[in-house]
This record gives C-alpha cells, structure tokens and sequence, in this order.
C-alpha cells in the first residue's frame, strides 16, 4: 500500500529528471464528484507574488504590509537562519576543487655522532702505522675520538617557501552527490523560509483586518450606546410624568449602562490589536496606528475547478520534494564511499639553508604524487551511515505523501466553510432587515402605549446583535479566504 501511493505521489507529481508529474490530479484524486480538474496549460508555477494581500482592495493596508516587510524581526530572524544552509552548501561545493595552499617554513635539527671505530681509525690512520691500531683498546678509541671532536653533534637549517595543492578526483562521482545533496537542502531551506514568510504576512494580515473588525464593532456599540440613551431619554421622562412604571425605567436604565460596558470592552480590543499590529510593525506600542474604519466587501471569486496542480506552488510541498532529492543524493553518496579515492597531490616551492636563498629559483624543488584509499575495515561505520541515509529518504517520502494529502484536506475544507459562511452572512443579512423593521414597530407601538419596554429592548438587542454577528461573519470570510490563499500557494484568480 505504502509503495502504491510513492508511486501515484511521488513519481507522478514533480516535474524533474526522476519524476514524472503528468497525471498527478487523475492518479491521486480519484472522487468524481470533487471540483478538482487537471490543466497543465493553464499552471503558473511562478514564486507566490509578494503582493498578494492588494486582492482586498484596502490602500492602508497596503501601506501597513509594505512597512511590515522592512521591520518585522521574525522576517529577519527567518532571513538569519538561512545562512547555515548556504555555506554548507558551498562547503559541499568546494570539495570537488582542488585544495591550494602555501607554506613557509623553517626546520632546525641535530645530528649527534656517538662513538664509532672505523670513524676515528680514517681520522689517524696517516699518523699512526699500520697495526699498530689493531693492538688499542676500546677506551684508548674512545678517548681519541674525544680528542679528535669526533662525538660533538651537528646542527642544520632548512628554509622552505611552497606552494601545495591536493585533489581527489571524483571518479564515482561521490562529491557529486554530497554536493547536491546539500544543494537541496538549501533550497529546502529556501522554501521553508518563503512558506514562513507566506505565514507571517498572512497572519499580519489577519491581525489588520481583526483591527478593522474590532474599530467597527465599536461603532456599532457606539451607535447601540446611542440608542439605548434615546430610549432612556423618552422612558425617564415619562416616568417621571407618572406616565411609565420604574420597572420601565430601571429596565432602560440598565439596558444603556450594559451597553456602556460592551462599548468600553470593545474598545479595549481595539486599543490591544492596535498596540499588536504595530510591534509586529517594529514601532513602539503608542496604540496610534491607523486603519480602514471599515472591512472591505470585495473578495476575489473562487474558481468552480481547480486544477490539482496547484499546490505545486505551495512552498513547504516544494521544500519537501526538495528534502527527498537531498535525501536521495546523501543515500548515493553513502553508497560509494565504499569505493576507492583517487587523490592527487603535488607541491612547488624553493628549499634552502640559507634565509637570503629562500626566493632564488636555483634552490627550486617540486614533488607530484598520486595514492589510491580503499576502506576495508571501519568498524560499521560506513554501512551504518547508508542505513541511516536510508532511513532518512523513508522519512522524506512519508513526509511528502503526507504534506500532499493534507494540503488536499485543507483547501476542500476551506472551501466548504467558504460556502457554509456566506450562506450564514445570506441568513444574517435577511435577519437584519427583519429584525430592524421589528425593532421600528416595536417603538412605534411603545410610543403608542400598545406594547411593553421589554418587547422594545428585546427587538433592539436583537437588531444590533444580528449587525455584529454579520461583521464577525465578513471577517472570518476574509480570514478563510486568507487562509485558502495559503493552501493554495497564491492567488488564483488567474483559474
């Protein structure tokens, strides 16, 4: 089973020299009643555009976004911590050139000469005739070499300027494979980091629209406040005409004062995400940020089908992909390490015992060598590490089938609570209309003493109720649609 979906994922998903993607929508999404449709004509495999959130029509929301791109600190943190990525890479890279290095070096040694019999015999043999050494004994040697300053040792002074280079050639091409390999780790990193960055603006984002939400929230408590002072106003005039009971009046009155409160809590909200949004700006929290007062109504339209390829855009699928092929490129190179390395070495330079002959090119020396490493015993190690690679690969793949099959999940449910939210904001929208026409009647038959406070109240809380859930709705539809835009990988107004 788990082979199975490799082959239906992997080999059919992204397009390269391994893998063949041509039927990835009709091999993984099987579902004949789903919205999903293969179009490789219409694909636009570019980078997400940076600019995405313009979509919402909202200038000072542009203007907040620019901003936040320059300042915001887990930007640059993220930006940071690429840079492990990038120089392992040409680490990697480097290996396949030869090494060049120079050198300058000094070396003194010593020489003692001990005791030696045929030495001191060549260093008196014109004084003294022949046989006549053959009767002197070892001490009466010894005590002429001392004579003689034959056992004082001798000193030396070697100067050297070279220039050396080593290089393994990579026959099998196993520093090929480790480059690449680190190649696609960094480009692993490369995705991850504009997936975060994708996440990052669009959570920004969210919190500038929850700012609008809250701003205009509370000029719907402020005109709720409004209202329940005119109704106290017209109830606390007649109560104290004896027209209306205090039952009317403390009802009213605490009607406005309730009011009151919800007002000031909203306002609170509004004053924190204020204070949030412009951390996340890198400007202190002096809670004057401004904002659009008003969530914005245009929404860009979803497409009725959708091709599957369109999740080849999302960042983190691509950095997942990416991972396999540097898996699969460290499993190659595990793999040939137990092959021989084939090294060149070679030096060029100037050697000498006199400092002042350090540069003159009659004291020249050079020396090129060749050597062949064939590992026969190293303790496991190698097969240890083809098993680990091995092992890493495995992961990389369940992983990638996973990412897959998720991101499908995500965008079939943001979709559908797409359609469940706006049938609601239909719903609400309807109760609105009929909830304010009860709330008119309801004070026109009060005014008319035909009905109680209690049903004026009601209709009214109802009316400013069904106003509020309808903003909350407008801002979790931009919230999905933010979202979706996230499982989708961009825009697709282009489907």
């Amino acid at each position: 089973m788990y082979k199975s979906i490799i082959s239906l994922v992997i080999f059919l998903f992204y397009s390269c020299a391994i893998y063949n993607d041509e039927e990835l929508s009709n091999k993984v999404i099987k579902n004949e009643n789903d919205n999903w449709e293969s179009i490789n004509d219409k694909m636009n495999h570019g980078p997400i555009d940076q600019k995405w959130w313009n979509i919402f029509e909202d200038p000072q929301l542009n203007l907040v976004m620019e901003v936040f791109l320059s300042n915001n600190y887990d930007l640059k943190l993220a930006i940071s911590s690429l840079e492990s990525s990038k120089q392992l890479a040409v680490y990697n890279a480097g290996k396949m050139l030869p090494d060049i290095s120079a050198q300058i070096n000094n070396q003194r040694g010593e020489q003692y000469f001990y005791f030696d019999k045929s030495q001191i015999r060549e260093g008196i043999e014109d004084v003294i005739p022949e046989g006549i050494t053959d009767q002197i004994s070892d001490d009466d040697w010894e005590e002429l070499g001392e004579q003689l300053d034959l056992g004082d040792p001798s000193y030396t002074n070697i100067y050297g300027l070279n220039l050396t280079s080593q290089w393994e050639i990579d026959t099998w091409g196993k520093l090929y494979s480790k480059k690449i390999s680190a190649k696609k780790e960094y480009e692993a990193s490369l995705n991850e980091y504009a997936y975060l960055q994708f996440s990052l603006i669009s959570q920004a984002v969210k919190i500038y629209f929850s700012l609008v939400e809250s701003k205009e929230q509370v000029a719907l408590a402020d005109s709720s406040v409004s209202a329940y002072k005119d109704i106290f106003s017209i109830v606390e005039q007649r109560y104290n005409q004896g027209v209306r009971s205090s039952l009317d009046y403390r009802l009213a009155k605490s009607n406005l004062l309730i009011s009151e409160a919800s007002l000031e809590r909203k306002k609170m909200i509004v004053d924190n995400l204020t204070r949030e949004m412009e951390v996340l700006l890198g400007f202190y929290p002096s809670g004057t940020l401004e904002t659009s007062n008003n969530l914005g109504t245009s929404l860009p339209s979803i497409p009725k089908n959708l091709p599957s390829e369109i999740i080849q855009r999302r960042p983190d699928i691509i950095a997942s992909y990416n991972k396999i092929e540097s898996s699969f490129s460290d499993l190659d190179y595990a793999k040939k390490m137990k092959f021989p390395s084939f090294n060149l070495t070679g030096s060029i330079g100037t050697s000498t015992d006199d400092l002042n002959n350090l540069l003159d090119g009659d004291f020249s020396v050079w020396n090129l060598g060749a050597n062949i490493t064939l590992p026969i015993f190293q303790s496991g190690k190698i097969k240890a590490y083809q098993n680990l690679s091995k092992s890493a690969l495995e992961q990389a793949e369940i992983q990638y089938v996973y990412s897959i099959l998720k991101a499908f999940s995500e965008i079939e449910n943001k979709l559908s609570t797409d359609t469940m939210l706006n049938r609601q904001l239909v719903s609400l929208s309807e109760a609105y209309i009929q909830s304010k026409e009860a709330y008119l009647l309801a004070k026109d038959r009060y005014d008319k003493g035909l009905t109680n406070l209690i049903t004026v109240l009601d209709s009214q809380k109802r009316m400013f109720d069904t106003n509020s859930q309808m903003i909350s709705i407008q801002k979790l539809l931009i919230d999905n649609r933010i979202d979706l835009l996230i499982c989708l990988g961009g825009e697709f107004d282009e489907f």
